[in-house]
């Protein structure tokens, strides 16, 4: 090994042994709480068993960890921002010390690829662990994200047709627009961009508190605190992306057939979503299934029920009256003016609203 090499391990293992220690450092805090304040003994367990995966998970890398470090010439340990001089409660508490376990974990994950790719493997597994208990013990009823209320429009931002530079626009005038709800949709996009793309979208819509749905990816919906994600069939199983989320968040699911719609775990749902309705000119090669399946649909499952594929202002009045409690609209919301769409098509539902 070269001496450059060396240099480039020991930092490597510098970090890693920096990071070990915020984790555990952060998940100890969470179990004091479950422990004192919540008496949750299985939850004390389940943290304390994550504790010490971190630290023997580290432990098992070659020259870890304490040869290569040095705090003393650590320039980052007197660094501090306001917010960490400062709790309000102990729900503030909880989530600084989530974050923190959380991004350390990150931190192992990245650098653990350049040692040890299981080692990686393993750090991601545990910081999904993290985020669903975080999500189904410590999240407050007031962060629980809500379906929109019947009839709404449901507007798919799709990087097909809209570029990157235009996402931050296009999500402020959906929101400004007063859709109900928005999902992201980016087929073909590297996982930085659509995490960039992402930041605007939750900007957006942080002041109407509009839900934010990110399209199969249920990682990226968990590690950007979107408000859920919409799964297809052959994505990642509607159980599995609910315990990834936790009970707090949207998991939506895509029905084509009578089959789907029979073998639709609704129990793990909070939305499905039937079509395609129309032709639909973003899918073209999507069956037609029409306003029958989706009254079929209706007679079948109690859970709310979106109507896509092809929808419109000529034809969105009839999907609501066929028994969808949503419309998810693509090209006829993103096609030219994005505000005026929207104005056209919440007039429609503004009208149905009035009866």
């Amino acid at each position: 090994m070269s001496h450059d090499d060396e240099r480039s391990r020991a930092a490597i293992l510098r970090i890693i042994d920096a990071n070990v220690n915020r984790c555990a450092e952060g998940i100890r805090v969470i179990e004091e709480l479950a422990r004192f304040s919540m008496s949750h003994g299985p939850l004390v367990e389940e943290l304390k068993e994550i504790r010490h995966t971190v630290r023997r998970l580290a432990g098992e890398i070659p020259g870890f960890p304490l040869e290569h470090r040095d705090s003393s010439r650590d320039v980052g340990k007197d660094s501090a921002t306001p917010s960490e001089a400062h709790r309000g409660s102990l729900a503030d508490i909880a989530r600084a010390n989530f974050a923190r376990a959380e991004e350390a974990l990150r931190v192992l994950e990245e650098f653990g690829k350049l040692i040890d790719p299981g080692k990686a493997r393993a750090f991601k597994e545990l910081r999904f662990r993290l985020y669903a208990i975080e999500k189904t013990h410590f999240l407050v009823p007031s962060e629980r994200v809500a379906m929109p209320r019947a009839p709404f429009l449901y507007a798919i931002l799709d990087r097909g047709i809209v570029s990157s530079a235009d996402v931050p626009s296009t999500a402020a005038c959906l929101v400004a627009g007063g859709v109900d709800m928005v999902q992201y949709r980016a087929k073909g996009v590297s996982a930085a961009e659509r995490r960039l793309d992402l930041v605007a979208v939750l900007a957006a819509a942080i002041e109407t508190m509009i839900p934010v749905i990110v399209n199969d990816d249920c990682e990226l919906a968990c590690e950007m605190g979107a408000s859920g994600v919409h799964v297809g069939s052959t994505d990642c199983p509607p159980g599995e992306a609910r315990r990834m989320l936790g009970p707090g968040r949207i998991v939506g699911l895509s029905v084509h057939s009578e089959e789907e719609l029979d073998r639709a775990p609704l129990e793990a749902l909070d939305y499905l979503a039937v079509g395609a309705i129309y032709p639909s000119p973003t899918k073209p090669e999507a069956a037609v299934k029409g306003l029958e399946f989706l009254r079929l649909a209706r007679s079948r499952v109690s859970i709310p029920i979106v109507a896509i594929g092809g929808i419109g202002p000529s034809n969105l009045s009839e999907v609501f009256d066929a028994g969808a409690d949503g419309a998810a609209v693509v090209s006829s919301i993103l096609g030219g003016d994005v505000r005026k769409n929207c104005f056209t098509l919440r007039q429609i539902i503004d009208t149905k609203l009035k009866r």
